[in-house]
């Protein structure tokens, strides 16, 4: 459209300048007719716009405004005429850096024409692929008169806002990790005999006086309660909240496979009653702790709502976290990092000698292994913004 408005100017340009010249050499009033009525096109052209500008309207409707990252979420937006002119060439742009639409049926019209008081609607889907608030649907409007010979592009004044949570990625076979879902508990009889409330997946060998007859009835699996002598072994996750950017097209996907990774884990062990302690920094240590799938939910709204910052330090964070104890007691710790350097190997050396198995998932759009010294028991696994965490985790 671009080379036509320009060509189409070139032409008017030529057009008024030969009238002048016919005006200035031979005069007459069929050659000053000629001329004023070219030179008035343009403001005329000028006015429509403002008229469609002032009397087109757009309407778009989210399905859900809280919805979670690759669910697809039912969308539709109304181009209405109001006026009693014909509006042609008019021309939107959606969001498409952090979401899409699938299935309009407009996709491959360059622009619209509206009769009338006539009204057209298009129905599709909105894919939101990130965790984060930010604008999606349309973008802008761009209205173009009816020579073509000019442009105005505007931006949508209420443009749909919408809060995305992060998708919960099931691991159906751990990649990353042994699967130590069957020795998260280690029951020691010597301790004691009698049963709590707490209960977990039955296993051959509990025995049957052991075993919560209404709550197996009841979820369709056997489930048996734990002695007071049994030890419980839990699974430490601790998150970076470092944001590696200012530009959101940057920082955006990087946080959000960050909380998918925790998320993904924390499901995991969750789907085993296995106790798992999420750790992060919000202007100090704070943790949250999910044990059963009855908790994912609220371990979704916790995580969605951590605020990620320029000024976090990496390496102190992490460190605190240790002093408090939050991998002293663990089968396994899993460390979700975006920022590597001499401080954060440090700590990292400090959590090789606690005897702990400890893998690390760095995230980053340029990942180097490098960067992270080599020590026992520590794994390193590189993860892009990009990657899917089925074929990592």
């Amino acid at each position: 459209m671009t080379k036509s408005l320009k060509l189409n100017r070139l032409i008017y340009i030529i057009m008024c300048v030969a009238a002048l010249v016919l005006a200035s050499f031979r005069g007459g009033p069929v050659t000053y007719t000629l001329l004023f009525g070219l030179l008035l096109i343009a403001p005329i052209a000028l006015i429509y716009l403002l008229v469609v500008y002032a009397y087109f309207k757009l309407y778009q409707v989210l399905g859900s405004k809280h919805i979670t990252a690759y669910e697809p979420v039912s969308y539709y937006f109304v181009l209405k005429n109001e006026y009693l002119l014909n509006f042609c060439h008019i021309s939107i742009s959606m969001y498409s850096t952090f979401s899409y639409i699938d299935g309009l049926e407009t996709d491959s019209k360059d622009s619209y024409e509206l009769l009338p008081g006539e009204s057209v609607r298009y129905d599709g889907t909105l894919i939101c692929r990130y965790k984060g608030e930010y604008n999606t649907g349309i973008k802008a409007i761009t209205i173009v008169d009816f020579l073509r010979l000019f442009r105005i592009t505007y931006k949508v004044p209420e443009p749909l806002s919408v809060r995305i949570f992060p998708r919960i990625v099931k691991i159906e076979q751990p990649k990353s990790f042994p699967d130590i879902s069957l020795t998260a508990h280690r029951e020691n009889t010597k301790l004691n005999t009698d049963y709590d409330a707490a209960v977990r997946e039955y296993t051959p060998g509990d025995p049957q006086k052991g075993i919560h007859w209404k709550l197996s009835a009841k979820t369709g699996k056997l489930k048996s309660r734990l002695t007071y002598g049994e030890q419980k072994r839990g699974i430490t996750v601790f998150l970076d909240t470092k944001r590696m950017s200012k530009d959101e097209y940057v920082f955006i996907p990087l946080e959000n496979k960050s909380l998918e990774a925790a998320l993904a884990l924390t499901n995991y062990f969750a789907s085993f009653s296995i106790p798992t302690a999420v750790y992060f920094d919000q202007t100090g240590p704070t943790s949250h702790i999910c044990s059963s799938p009855q908790d994912i939910e609220q371990t979704v709204q916790k995580l969605s709502s951590i605020k990620f910052r320029e000024d976090e330090n990496t390496a102190e964070a992490l460190g605190i976290c240790t002093e408090m104890g939050a991998f002293s007691d663990c089968m396994i710790a899993f460390l979700i990092i975006t920022a590597i350097d001499a401080e954060v190997n440090k700590r990292l050396y400090a959590l090789s000698n606690l005897g702990i198995k400890v893998i690390v998932y760095y995230v980053s759009y340029s990942p180097e292994t490098g960067n992270i010294l080599q020590m026992p028991d520590i794994k390193v696994i590189t993860v892009h913004p990009e990657d899917d965490l089925t074929q990592i985790l």
